[in-house]
C-alpha cells in the first residue's frame, strides 16, 4: 500500500475516532461535556470557517475559475437537505435534552422512538460526505488533505457528542445507542478511502469543484448549526474558542506549507 493510501486512512481513522470521544464524553464525562459544549461547538465552527475560507476555497478556486458558483450550489444543497429530509433533525432536539445515562441501560430505556432512527441516517451521510472531503484533499495535495482532514476532526466530536444523546434521549437502549453511532464514526474513514479510490487522476476542472463543495459545506455547517449552537453561551469563553479555532487552522496553513 502506498504512502498516499495511508495517509488517507490514517487522516479517516481520526476522524472517526473524534465521533467515537464525543460520545464517550456524554457517557463517561457527561457533566464535563455539557458545562463545555457550547465552548467546543465555538471552537469547532472556528476551525471549519479557517479551513473552508483560508485554504479549501482558494485552493478550488485555483483549479477551477467557476469554483464559487459550486460553493453556492453546495450552500443550496446542504440547505435543502437539513430543512426538508431532516439531516440534523436531532440538533434542535438536542436542546431539549434531559438526560440521565444512569436511567438508561439495556434493559429498562422505554421503546425506540423513530426520530432516533432519522437522526442516524442523517449523521451517517453527514459522516459519509466528510470522508468525501478528506479524501478529495489528499488527491489534491498532501497539505490539504491534512488540513481538511483537521476541519473534518473539529466538527467530529460534537457530532459524536449529539448522536449519542439524541438516540438515548428517544428511548433507543444504550447498547443500540452505542452501535448506531459507531456506525457513523465508522462512515468516515470508510468513505474516505472509498473517495480517494475513485477520484484518482480525475481532471482539475471535476477536483476543484469537488473541493469548491467540500469547503462550501464546511462554511455551511459552521454557519447553519454551530454557530447558532454556540450563542447558547452568554460570556466570552464561546467568542475566545471561535477565534482560537480560526487561528488554529491559520497556523495549521503556516505549519503545512
Amino acid at each position: 500500500m502506498s504512502n498516499q493510501w495511508w495517509q488517507v486512512l490514517i487522516a479517516g481513522s481520526f476522524a472517526g475516532a473524534a465521533t467515537f470521544a464525543g460520545m464517550s464524553m456524554v457517557l463517561v464525562k457527561e457533566a464535563w461535556s455539557r458545562r463545555n459544549s457550547a465552548t467546543l461547538v465555538s471552537f469547532a465552527a472556528g476551525v471549519l470557517l479557517g479551513v473552508g475560507f483560508l485554504h479549501i476555497l482558494p485552493e478550488a478556486m485555483e483549479l477551477n475559475p467557476n469554483a464559487p458558483l459550486f460553493v453556492v450550489l453546495a450552500f443550496v444543497l446542504f440547505y435543502f437537505l437539513e430543512h426538508h429530509l431532516l439531516i440534523h433533525a436531532g440538533h434542535e432536539e438536542q436542546h431539549h435534552v434531559n438526560l440521565d445515562i444512569d436511567d438508561c441501560h439495556s434493559d429498562c430505556c422505554l421503546r425506540p422512538h423513530p426520530m432516533g432512527f432519522v437522526a442516524f441516517i442523517g449523521m451517517g451521510l453527514h459522516s459519509a460526505i466528510d470522508g468525501v472531503i478528506i479524501g478529495t484533499g489528499f488527491e489534491v495535495s498532501y497539505d490539504l488533505g491534512l488540513l481538511a482532514a483537521l476541519g473534518v476532526i473539529a466538527h467530529e466530536v460534537p457530532e459524536g457528542i449529539a448522536m449519542i444523546a439524541i438516540l438515548l434521549h428517544y428511548g433507543w437502549k444504550r447498547r443500540s445507542a452505542i452501535q448506531l453511532t459507531s456506525f457513523v464514526a465508522l462512515a468516515t474513514p470508510g468513505s474516505a478511502i472509498l473517495t480517494f479510490a475513485l477520484v484518482h487522476n480525475i481532471s482539475t476542472q471535476l477536483l476543484g469543484a469537488l473541493l469548491a463543495m467540500a469547503g462550501g459545506s464546511f462554511v455551511y455547517i459552521a454557519a447553519s448549526d454551530l454557530i447558532p449552537e454556540s450563542h447558547r453561551s452568554r460570556g466570552f469563553s464561546a467568542s475566545l474558542a471561535l477565534c482560537g479555532g480560526l487561528t488554529v487552522a491559520w497556523l495549521a496553513g503556516l505549519m503545512a506549507h
